[in-house]
């Protein structure tokens, strides 16, 4: 992971995106789906959502590093 706050800055808006992406690409998902015709589609829902928490944690993450560069705390 980067040491710069620019780059980490970058990066969180980048995963924000594909994060947004995904929530679209859910929702696509879950009002395309037909119960009464038997169309589902459970598989892409629960791999949108476990990308959409990957995503989640990986912004996190950046956002972490970004403090403790501020604080000008060691990583560990």
């Amino acid at each position: 992971m980067p040491d710069d706050i620019p780059t980490l800055e970058a990066q969180i808006g980048e995963i924000e995106q594909a994060k947004a992406d995904c929530e679209a690409a859910l929702r696509r998902l879950t009002e395309a789906e037909d119960h009464a015709k038997g169309v589902f589609f459970a598989q892409e829902i629960h791999e949108a959502r476990q990308l959409r928490l990957q995503l989640e944690v990986q912004k996190e993450l950046r956002r972490v590093r970004i403090n403790r560069i501020r604080l000008n705390v060691s990583p560990f």
